[in-house]
């Protein structure tokens, strides 16, 4: 003891002694309460520190007060190192634990402490020389866990395994509570004997206090937050998932994920969790779906899932982010649904309806549109050089003109206006067009055109046209007619007479007289007029005359045999293209035979003596009709001699060649007969006439024409 601390008998001990504050302390333990103090020390002279046991014992007279104290120096490496080399190593081992930035502390086999660093002395409020052998390591920290069988050390004594990342709350001396985390060890000696143990503890206020924030903030969020441990058990749910698990946080805590959510959330942890610990990948991020909760329908719910792996406190802990996209995903369907619903409209529309954005690009060209210019919506959409076509040059532009004024309706809108576009065929289409700008937040993004097909309306106009013009000359002819049959009456009796006389003055003058030749003109004259008269008469009348079936291409047949030995058709070719098991008619033979006959010769004044006759006959199934179609190569017409055609007594003959009643009697016979006739002609490009005749029903006669 005198060369360990190079003293001499009878020097002061405090004076040798290194600390001298703290053998003052324990000298004080040791002579006025008696106890005895255990200690380790680095003493020796100069720079040649070793570790010593120092245990400082009462000395007693019976059982006196201490009289003295017994110290007693045991050098700890004698016993466990003899190497110098260790013996330097263990000297720097006890610096760096002497400096060591986190609060820790030492205890023999029973507890007690031995050693604590001077940043334990701050955590706890204790100083060294209140601790070091005086207390047990359960007095020091005072948890709630200190001294029962949850008592740290005594876990790692029975173990023989450390524990890290232990929480407790340790008292300090003044009574605060302070969060710790406690990391625990034992401490063997050579043979591996239990020699002593070693506790770190660490603040952990910030840390609860940083997990409170995230907390909050977690419950604050709207996705679904789970914390999975190393053995893929949840340790952590806020309330958005407990609300999508539809557990309570006691029974989902220790669950594996793959019960709480889903087997793909079991391996995509899993399997995160390798890449985490050989540090190629820490995130995934995948679509999930998870199945409906009980009232919650029969659609399984949808979610974003993001998972981030990390270390924490030396293990592995992987972060499931779940953000519910079910209302989104419907929302999605439901606009999908509406979306597909107007489109739907927008393409059974008859109208065409073209869309297109600021920059002219179409974005919608439905089939209506398709329809009535010819373009297929792929050759269009996309294709602003194709949108292009459809306008004549300068009708676009006059179109937004019209569009940006208020000249031809409310501002940005443009009211029905007839326009023509232009078919993919290069035909010009006539169209009922409207127009709107589209604007989003009022800023312009597009416009929308929409538009009528007109071609069948004005040709069902014309029709009208051509019928109101029908029905006027069918009203004029008629009153013709009434009026022929007056005059008839009138002028048939004097001819009668005329011709009377005329044949007794030719019997009495004789076949070689002088003016038996104007006596037989007369003859002939009167004779004529009284077949126009008879004529007048045919025309007036409004009777079918006979009522029986007829074989329409057995009565041109017999007209063209008859008409074509004539002079008139020598050098005319009449060409028959007839329809094979033609329906028949209901009507008078006699009348459509002259019919017939009116056409041939019309057609052979028209060919002047050398041409070609084209008949053809032919059923209509949709309008149940029988159709006779007869043109001739002639001359053709102008139009304002076929506006008249159909009028009495009309004729482009020379005076005395024709009566003009020929095509009006034509005109009569077939609308009596139920039918319509039309002509076509222009000139130098012939003619065609065009009849129209209801073929013959079921049913008696009487029937037929009670229904025409």
């Amino acid at each position: 003891a005198l060369e360990l601390f190079e003293a001499q008998v009878g020097e002061g001990w405090q004076g040798r002694a290194s600390r001298p504050e703290s053998w003052r302390l324990w000298l004080k333990d040791v002579l006025e309460e008696g106890k005895a103090v255990h200690h380790l020390l680095s003493l020796g002279p100069g720079e040649e520190k070793t570790l010593w046991s120092v245990t400082l014992s009462p000395v007693r007279r019976g059982q006196g007060p201490p009289q003295g104290c017994l110290v007693l120096f045991r050098s700890v490496e004698a016993n466990l190192i003899t190497n110098r080399a260790v013996q330097l190593q263990q000297a720097t081992l006890i610096s760096i634990l002497e400096n060591f930035p986190t609060p820790f502390f030492l205890v023999d086999p029973a507890l007690r402490v031995t050693h604590i660093n001077a940043h334990l002395e701050r955590l706890t409020g204790y100083s060294r020389e209140e601790v070091v052998g005086r207390l047990s390591c359960g007095e020091m920290l005072n948890t709630e866990q200190c001294g029962t069988c949850d008592c740290i050390l005594k876990q790692v004594i029975e173990r023989q395994q450390p524990l890290t990342g232990v929480r407790r709350v340790v008292k300090t001396k003044d009574g605060r509570e302070i969060p710790v985390e406690i990391t625990a060890s034992l401490i063997t000696d050579q043979t591996g004997k239990v020699i002593g143990g070693f506790e770190v503890v660490r603040d952990i206020t910030p840390i609860l206090e940083a997990e409170k924030k995230v907390e909050l903030l977690a419950e604050l969020t709207r996705e679904g937050i789970f914390m999975v441990d190393e053995n893929l058990r949840v340790i952590f749910a806020n309330s958005k998932g407990l609300e999508i698990t539809g557990l309570s946080r006691e029974e989902i805590l220790g669950l594996e994920v793959g019960r709480v959510l889903s087997p793909q959330h079991q391996r995509s942890a899993a399997e995160l969790a390798d890449q985490v610990r050989q540090g190629l990948q820490f995130d995934l991020q995948f679509c999930s779906t998870l199945d409906p909760l009980e009232g919650q329908g029969e659609g399984r719910r949808v979610f974003e899932t993001n998972m981030v792996g990390a270390f924490l406190g030396g293990q592995v802990i992987i972060y499931i982010y779940l953000r519910d996209l079910s209302f989104r995903v419907q929302i999605g369907r439901e606009l999908h649904r509406t979306i597909n619903f107007l489109n739907n409209i927008i393409q059974c529309s008859v109208d065409g309806i073209v869309v297109v954005d600021r920059k002219g690009v179409p974005l919608i060209f439905n089939e209506g549109a398709e329809r009535i210019l010819g373009y297929k919506a792929e050759e269009v959409i996309g294709h602003p050089e194709v949108f292009r076509k459809f306008y004549p040059p300068a009708v676009a532009s006059e179109i937004m003109r019209r569009l940006r004024s208020s000249e031809f309706g409310p501002p940005d809108k443009l009211n029905t206006t007839q326009i023509s576009f232009i078919h993919k065929n290069g035909e010009e289409v006539p169209v009922l067009f409207s127009a709107a700008i589209i604007r989003e937040h009022g800023r312009e993004v597009g416009s929308v055109g929409i538009f009528s097909d007109l071609r069948e309306i004005l040709k069902i106009r014309r029709e009208l046209q051509l019928s109101q013009a029908q029905l006027l000359q069918a009203e004029k002819i008629a009153s013709l007619g009434r009026l022929s049959a007056g005059v008839a009456h009138e002028i048939n009796n004097p001819l009668a007479g005329i011709l009377i006389y005329a044949e007794l003055l030719q019997r009495q003058l004789g076949a070689d007289a002088p003016g038996s030749d104007y006596v037989a003109e007369i003859i002939t004259q009167t004779m004529r007029c009284q077949q126009i008269v008879q004529r007048l008469l045919e025309f007036s009348r409004q009777s079918l005359g006979q009522r029986v079936e007829v074989d329409l291409n057995q009565v041109i047949s017999r007209c063209v045999e008859l008409m074509g030995h004539q002079a008139l058709f020598h050098n005319i070719t009449i060409t028959q293209d007839l329809a094979r098991e033609l329906p028949p008619l209901i009507g008078d033979p006699g009348q459509l035979q002259q019919v017939l006959i009116n056409l041939l010769l019309n057609a052979a004044d028209a060919l002047q003596g050398q041409g070609v006759i084209t008949i053809r006959t032919s059923f209509d199934p949709p309008r149940d009709e029988v159709v006779l179609t007869f043109r001739d190569n002639g001359c053709g017409m102008t139009p304002e001699v076929k506006d008249k055609i159909f009028e009495p007594f009309f004729t482009t003959k020379p005076v005395g060649k024709g009566t003009g009643l020929g095509l009006s009697i034509l005109y009569s016979v077939i609308r009596r007969h139920g039918g319509e006739v039309t002509v076509d002609s222009a000139p130098g490009a012939g003619t065609t006439f065009t009849i129209r005749l209801p073929r013959a029903y079921e049913g008696p006669a009487d029937e037929v024409f009670a229904v025409i």
